[in-house]
């Protein structure tokens, strides 16, 4: 085949018959209008061969009847043009000499080889659809906006409505694995009952390989937040092109095991107590409001000030807010020198010719295998089989795992777990913050000692919990955004097998108006009354049932008397179009805060 990467023309005869040209140059695609007095050609359309879906000849010419002469054939091209929240289908048609039709099936087979590199064409798609979702304009979106693209793209598209709570669930549990992703027209609720239903399965390794792609249709989308960032969360032909054209990134899920019941849930976003419960459940009369909901429930929220009263117990990795800060923007500058450029929605990633995709990435072998990802310390998880545990096959094979995920057990915290105890009885005034440190030096209390000899002094490193202290909320993250104006976990790192929690003690109701203003951002994560770790597993008992009856998995209510969370590392798959979650402005910092 001929070169992608070289400047390749094909002269075509457009609508008003009038002499155009197709040329590929630096990753796009422009049809030009010829000048037949020598002005320079007008460029008709012009876009990233990245938003590129189909370039096919009719079937092949024939001959007029007696002229010995073969007929023009027509050129049908299929692309996304436009930027941001403009961007749109385009069809057009054009004419091909007979003399020109050979050269043209070999541009054909060039720009669809370049559009597609490393990516599957004419995908198999499971397209999952809340009709009632978010404002109830999922059904109308999904046939006016997302059909027409994944058509265009000749994806072979099953499509299913969901009739009832957890049907989507119902679905995944029993499905052929013949899938090449599964698209979720709804909110986030659509993708955690997927995540569910295949986890579920007796072959869920296997079932959970089938990345999932969302399309933004419902009042909640963080994962579409952390996918293409804020500004194009609701960017529905971006997302129909991250069905089509997405790479596959492992995730984290968490078991989430419920005491007494032993009922065991998945979790991929988040678990919430306190505040953040009441401002998502206490709000959901007031979905037709968007994601704005999550604003007035926060509001609502800090006016009552309430305290929860738990035990929590953390399996507590890191904790050192300056640490984790600069091993995530690490992190990112590794991708930006590895890929030499960051693509995101909010910087309009499908324009400014920054969208082709090197045939050779980073992120894929030759082989066709996602190579290793930096984590933090220099960490790396190998993906290469989606994260499974492989066993030994007849002469030493590798064999995948493609089995249950193993059965939940209640976790036993010892005494290098770190506790809060929001009922606790030391007194404020005892202690007294110091320097920020590391878990180093650590007893079993959470607490330091400062000085030698008698009268030791009891110090907390400066943001450590101090028992005594009340708790607004408790949050626990896979991802940076759980909302378009809340970034809770901005040092979050997909896939790292790690979950970060944020303890967010009582405080002056000033001061939590006051963290809205840059919560977008992930400020909050610098107060010192915001306690934040990464930890490997955590238990948390509920100390007023009555008072607080519930909790949420992933937005979704459920009753509690204690539960258990662990981590499954990188055993889930979403798609993304630069195959890993958008760069907050957060991470590109290069100063501690």
């Amino acid at each position: 085949m001929t070169s992608l990467t070289r400047h390749q023309d094909l002269p075509v005869i457009l609508h008003n018959d009038k002499r155009g040209l197709l040329t590929v140059e630096d990753d796009r695609l422009d049809v030009l209008q010829l000048s037949r007095d020598g002005r320079p050609p007008k460029r008709l359309v012009s876009t990233p061969i990245r938003n590129f879906l189909l370039a096919k000849l009719t079937a092949s010419s024939t001959t007029k009847a007696g002229s010995g002469q073969g007929q023009n054939q027509r050129l049908d091209l299929h692309t996304l043009v436009g930027k941001g929240d403009t961007l749109k289908l385009t069809k057009l048609h054009v004419l091909v000499e007979p003399i020109n039709i050979p050269e043209a099936e070999e541009w054909c087979g060039n720009i669809m080889g370049l559009a597609y590199r490393g990516i599957k064409r004419n995908k198999k798609v499971l397209l999952l659809v809340n009709p009632v979702g978010g404002k109830g304009k999922g059904r109308s979106i999904v046939h006016d906006s997302v059909l027409p693209i994944l058509q265009s793209a000749e994806c072979q598209i099953d499509l299913r409505e969901t009739t009832h709570r957890l049907h989507a669930e119902e679905i995944t549990k029993s499905i052929e694995l013949d899938y090449d992703v599964i698209a979720t027209a709804s909110g986030d609720g659509l993708v955690y009952e997927v995540l569910n239903g295949l986890a579920s399965r007796s072959d869920a390794k296997k079932a959970l390989k089938i990345p999932i792609a969302p399309i933004p249709t419902g009042s909640a989308n963080a994962v579409c937040t952390n996918l293409f960032g804020v500004k194009d969360t609701f960017n529905i032909p971006l997302a129909a092109l991250n069905i089509i054209k997405g790479q596959t990134i492992p995730i984290d899920l968490c078991s989430v095991l419920l005491l007494p019941s032993q009922t065991r849930r998945f979790c991929f976003l988040s678990t919430a107590l306190g505040l953040m419960v009441d401002l998502d459940i206490g709000t959901e009369h007031l979905r037709w409001m968007g994601d704005s909901r999550f604003v007035y429930g926060f509001l609502r929220g800090i006016v009552s000030n309430k305290s929860i009263k738990v035990k929590i117990q953390l399996k507590v990795v890191e904790d050192d807010k300056i640490s984790m800060a600069r091993k995530a923007r690490d992190r990112v500058k590794q991708r930006i020198a590895r890929d030499d450029k960051v693509w995101g929605g909010g910087t309009d990633p499908l324009v400014n010719g920054v969208n082709g995709l090197n045939i050779k990435t980073s992120t894929t072998r030759d082989d066709g295998l996602r190579t290793p990802l930096p984590l933090s310390d220099g960490q790396v998880i190998d993906s290469t089989d989606g994260g499974d545990e492989g066993q030994g096959g007849e002469d030493g094979e590798y064999v995948p795992d493609h089995g249950p995920i193993p059965e939940a057990k209640p976790l036993e915290p010892d005494s290098t777990w770190v506790t809060i105890d929001s009922w606790g009885a030391v007194s404020k005034s005892t202690l007294k913050r110091s320097s920020i440190g590391s878990l180093r030096g650590r007893s079993a209390n959470g607490l330091v000692r400062s000085g030698a000899g008698d009268g030791h002094q009891v110090v907390a490193k400066k943001g450590d919990w101090i028992d005594g202290e009340g708790v607004l909320y408790f949050y626990a993250g896979m991802m940076p955004w759980v909302a378009r104006d809340l970034m809770q976990w901005p040092v979050s790192i997909s896939g790292d097998g790690l979950i970060d929690v944020v303890v967010q003690s009582i405080v002056p109701r000033m001061m939590m108006a006051n963290a809205i203003t840059g919560a977008e951002k992930g400020e909050a994560y610098w107060l010192e009354c915001q306690h934040y770790y990464k930890v490997s597993a955590l238990v948390v008992e509920n100390l007023d049932k009555e008072g607080q009856p519930i909790f949420t998995i992933d937005g979704e209510s459920f009753p509690w008397d204690t539960f258990h969370v662990e981590v499954h590392p990188r055993i889930a798959n979403l798609l993304s179009l630069n195959g890993d979650f958008y760069v907050s402005d957060f991470l590109r910092k290069h100063d501690e805060k």
